[in-house]
C-alpha cells in the first residue's frame, strides 16, 4: 500500500474525528463558560440543599 492508503485508514480518520469534537468542545465552553458555571454552581448548591433537608427530616425524625 502506498503512504496515503495508509495515512486516511480507519484509525486515523477516528483520531481526526475525535480531535475534531475535542476542539468544538473547546470552543463552545470558551463560548459559554459563564453560563456553564452558573447551571453546574447551581445544581451543586441545590444537591447540597438536598442533602442538608435530607439530614435535618432524618434528625428531626430520630427525636
Amino acid at each position: 500500500m502506498s503512504n496515503r492508503e495508509n495515512f486516511f485508514d480507519s484509525k486515523m480518520i477516528v483520531n481526526i474525528m475525535l480531535a475534531l469534537t475535542l476542539v468544538l468542545s473547546a470552543i463552545y465552553y470558551l463560548n459559554y463558560s459563564d453560563e456553564i458555571h452558573d447551571e453546574v454552581t447551581t445544581v451543586i448548591v441545590n444537591s447540597l440543599n438536598d442533602v442538608n433537608n435530607s439530614l435535618a427530616e432524618q434528625e428531626s425524625a430520630r427525636k
